[in-house]
């Protein structure tokens, strides 16, 4: 019989009881226990210092190798974690287990009062590791047989970068600038970690210290602009949802409205509100180009809107009524701007900004007139 395996197992199961009453244990809890189970002798098997290293890897993650550069990881399991730097990635393992792992992720959901388990097995949240604003997105095992639980944590930086260094040419980037400060309505898109938040805490530097900017997401990670920001955070609640804030934005007369990204309702609220005229609206959204995120928006207002009738036509319309740049971002660079003119027979009419090389430029040339 291992006695040092039966520490470990007996501290596992008190860390996990703790959880299950909302209580987050702290190592002389632990050890207490562990008294009352085997007396002070468990020592000579297991040294306190030991147990103390093993507690603070699963209670404050720092098995992580948080460097300078470091833009994302991801856990697949003990032996697979990735760290994704901007020119590099690279590997290593750890020695926790997969229940370990799964402790450690429950006490940092405990923590930041989430609720993650086989009924809500999907979560994303903003907490810290150490002194680093980190963005956590767990998903849990019961989705797959196959594999363990999978951990994404993006870090956010605090600091915005100069708007100069997402172009390639400056005078690129005062097209931007002049468009963000005549207050169109914009729209980012790229793909997953192409730059597409930190670009908007980029481009609200420029904003006035006097505009209201209301900056509406899911999870704190645009920086404010100035003093007169109102911020609302979207919660698993009713009326707390981003399409609750994006339904009576306009109620707090924001002079920008910024929304983190569209994903799924609020869309409606938010192109609907483009149709008021009201401007200085920017978001975000996955899209392969920016010539495809029309029809991805569009997508997803046919999807959400409950409007009788809608269909790609009419939400067409809406959006390019609405929308009045698309600016796609690719490894943290403008690879082009557009400006939508209209559509026609189901293609959006546009015109290039910032011309790329990567857009389809015959498309472009058959439906401007």
């Amino acid at each position: 019989m291992n006695i040092a395996e039966d520490i470990y197992r007996i501290s596992r199961a008190f860390i996990r009881d703790s959880i299950n009453r909302g209580k987050f244990p702290d190592v002389n809890q632990i050890i207490g226990n562990l008294n009352l189970q085997f007396g002070e002798d468990w020592e000579i098997l297991l040294p306190k210092e030991s147990l103390q290293i093993w507690y603070d890897s699963i209670a404050t993650m720092n098995f992580l190798k948080l460097k300078e550069g470091l833009e994302e990881i991801i856990i697949h399991d003990e032996e697979n974690i990735q760290y994704f730097y901007k020119d590099k990635i690279t590997k290593n393992s750890i020695s926790l287990d997969f229940e370990d792992l799964d402790l450690s992720y429950r006490l940092l959901c405990l923590q930041n009062k989430v609720d993650w388990n086989i009924t809500k097995p999907f979560v994303s949240f903003r907490s810290k590791i150490g002194y680093t604003n980190i963005r956590v997105s767990l998903t849990h095992s019961s989705l797959s047989q196959v594999h363990s639980h999978k951990c994404s944590i993006r870090i956010i930086s605090t600091e915005s970068f100069a708007l100069e260094t997402f172009f390639e040419d400056r005078s690129e980037c005062e097209v931007v600038k002049r468009l963000f400060k005549e207050k169109n309505n914009i729209v980012i898109c790229g793909s997953t970690g192409s730059g597409k938040t930190s670009f908007i805490s980029s481009l609200l530097k420029e904003v006035g210290q006097s505009e209201h900017t209301l900056i509406i997401e899911d999870t704190l990670e645009i920086n404010s602009p100035n003093r007169t920001t109102t911020r609302l955070v979207a919660k698993d609640q009713e009326n707390y949802s981003l399409r609750d804030y994006c339904s009576y934005a306009l109620r707090l007369r924001p002079d920008r409205l910024i929304l983190g990204e569209i994903r799924s309702s609020e869309v409606v609220p938010l192109i609907l509100n483009s149709n008021t005229g009201h401007k200085g609206m920017l978001t975000t959204i996955h899209a392969n180009s920016a010539i495809d995120c029309p029809d991805r928006i569009s997508t997803l207002l046919s999807l959400y809107s409950g409007i009788k009738g809608m269909n790609n036509d009419m939400a067409l319309t809406l959006i390019t009524k609405g929308i009045d740049n698309i600016i796609f971002l690719e490894k943290k660079k403008v690879k082009s701007v557009i400006k939508l003119l209209g559509h026609e027979s189901g293609k959006v009419n546009y015109e290039d900004v910032i011309e790329s090389s990567n857009e389809p430029l015959l498309q472009n040339l058959q439906y401007l007139r």
